[in-house]
């Protein structure tokens, strides 16, 4: 990919009331591309974002969470370090000397430990750990086409053998997951193919979706309006921030019902989550929206071709290995809902508890309470945390087992993902220990729960925001 062009425009010192108001209320590549300027900061310094950036940036739309912000922790984590030399194209000014807000402790530790980190050798991966985990993901693929090939004419067979490709499925989401966080290999390029390989061709998720969602909810975790994970009206709230939004919503009766009702409803929903998900990345790579999004012409007829791959192959082997129609359509519905369900249930865990509300007392009065008790925050709230401690106090650790590391992909360190995303997986129970005694050390909620307490805390925050949704109906009335 070549480099953009460099600029020359004059430098000069700026105040945050100049970098905040750069920014409109409504954002898209578009009118950040075609207006501008459009400024973050990252390390005291002031870049402006509008013009060629969005159509150059790997990254695509997620710059556009970082505008009018201090985009330090977030530009750390998801870059290497020849990222400054192209980030300079774009230097306009810095900070203007009062402006410079004052060390973060925490974030300074963080700094260290992340120098100490790279000396261990902790974001070396281990290429015989990850080709095991692809090999045991294709012996997963491939038992459930055998059973399904061999025995689609038994009902029973069938359902087995959509139980194992849902399982497929979701393990593949892990592994997509880490190859696009280059946790695999140092070349970028060989971890975005193997992500259009096992995220595109074997479950049907486009890469260009995944990057802009997820990334996206990385540097804005648990912020309202801004984190894609939490924004879920009128199927699931979050939080009381949430309701505020039935005033948008044209049929407010059903969304009060499904919200009013959302912890009894909450595994129904999750088991279309996979099926929304695929349509999810359908649209992005349809034209209005691969356009709103400037992807490349190459990545995106790579995206069209290895999501039509995926549907030609698994809606081939649905019709073409069973006996009927019903049984093709069990299949899928099998796949396809038990999938949902167990890549829904880790997203779910790692960010949603009720005990903090316990913890901060009033936080939930201030409407603090987040999308599993975690605390949301909106964008003035966010604020008055650093980069690093947002990433801690938004997430949950589960308690690691061989069960919990290997159905969770991980991500049963979720602290350690989000202050660390490109450290592999297999590396995390060695980082978890030096994180926490961090967060000890300076005060910050660090939160390690077990996989099914967590779920229940899950729970718990969803009927605490249904009562509250009721108890306002009621008012109402």
């Amino acid at each position: 990919m070549c480099k953009p062009e460099s600029r020359s425009t004059a430098v000069r010192k700026f105040t945050w009331a100049e970098i905040e108001g750069s920014v409109g209320k409504t954002l898209s590549m578009t009118s950040v591309s075609k207006g501008g300027p459009a400024y973050t900061v990252i390390h005291g310094k002031v870049y402006d974002l509008s013009g060629d950036f969005l159509a150059w940036h790997p990254g695509s739309a997620v710059a556009l969470s970082q505008l009018g912000k201090d985009a330090s922790g977030a530009f750390e984590v998801f870059h290497s370090s020849a990222a400054y030399e192209v980030l300079g194209n774009y230097y306009v000014g810095d900070l203007a000397e009062g402006e410079v807000r004052k060390p973060n402790a925490f974030a300074e530790d963080v700094q260290e430990l992340r120098a100490a980190l790279d000396k261990m050798n902790i974001y070396e991966s281990s290429l015989l750990y990850y080709s095991l985990k692809v090999l045991s993901n294709i012996a997963m693929m491939t038992a459930s086409l055998a059973i399904l090939f061999r025995y689609g004419n038994s009902p029973f067979a069938v359902i087995l053998s959509g139980v194992i490709m849902a399982v497929f499925f979701q393990q593949s989401g892990w592994l997509a997951h880490d190859f696009l966080h280059h946790q695999v290999f140092k070349n970028r390029t060989l971890n975005t193919l193997s992500g259009y390989i096992i995220g595109n061709l074997w479950q049907g998720f486009s890469v260009t979706w995944w990057k802009v969602k997820h990334s996206t909810h990385h540097s804005t975790p648990n912020i309202h309006t801004e984190d894609p994970d939490i924004s879920t009206m009128p199927i699931l709230a979050w939080s009381e921030h949430a309701l505020e939004l039935f005033n948008d919503i044209p049929d407010d009766k059903l969304a009060h019902f499904m919200i009013e009702n959302q912890n009894v409803l909450f595994f129904p929903i999750l088991a279309f989550a996979r099926l929304s998900w695929c349509w999810g990345s359908i649209k992005t790579v349809l034209p209005v929206a691969a356009k709103q999004l400037m992807i490349p012409d190459r990545a995106l007829l790579i995206e069209r071709i290895t999501l039509a791959l995926h549907w030609v192959w698994y809606l081939g082997a649905a019709f073409g290995a069973t006996g009927s129609i019903g049984l093709a359509l069990l299949w899928i519905t099998v796949s396809q809902t038990v999938c949902g369900l167990l890549l829904a249930f880790v997203f779910v865990l790692n960010h949603v508890s009720d005990w903090i509300c316990n913890v901060l007392g009033l936080l939930m009065f201030m409407g603090r309470f987040s999308k599993n008790g975690m605390p949301i925050f909106t964008v003035e709230e966010s604020k008055d945390y650093g980069f690093y401690e947002l990433q801690v106090v938004t997430g949950r650790d589960v308690k690691p087992t061989w069960f919990s590391d290997w159905f969770t992909g991980g991500l049963n360190y979720q602290i350690e993902h989000h202050m660390f995303p490109n450290i592999p997986r297999h590396n995390f129970h060695k980082v978890a220990p030096l994180v926490e005694s961090l967060c000890r050390k300076h005060g910050v909620v660090y939160h390690r729960t077990g996989m099914l307490s967590g779920m229940s805390e899950v729970i718990g925050r969803l009927a605490n925001v249904a009562q509250v949704a009721r108890k306002k109906a009621a008012e109402k009335k």
